[in-house]
């Protein structure tokens, strides 16, 4: 009769744990295909991102790829594309 108990609250636990770590495609935004994967606890953010970069005459240089998968835990996971777009160009 104990075993019953044990079972309901390990059933109950590995669903908690999913509804937190389950990660959910969120989309691709048109900025070079990035795509994000949501959570209640993190946000993984595949960056594909184009990159222009200034020649030092001011003219246009070469286009580039930034390719990079990033994970952001709480409460980063929380704040737009754009806000962890700057926060991943800081630790660069």
């Amino acid at each position: 009769m104990k075993k019953k108990p044990i079972i309901i609250v390990s059933i109950l636990f590995a669903v908690i744990l999913l509804v937190l770590f389950l990660p959910i495609p969120k989309g691709t935004y048109d900025d070079g295909g990035t795509r994000d994967y949501d959570a209640l606890l993190y946000k993984i953010v595949v960056w594909n991102r184009l990159q222009c970069e200034v020649n030092e005459d001011g003219s246009g240089g070469e286009t580039q790829i930034y390719h990079k998968t990033t994970v952001f835990w709480f409460p980063d996971n929380q704040k737009s594309i754009d806000e962890l777009w700057k926060i991943e160009m800081s630790s660069r």
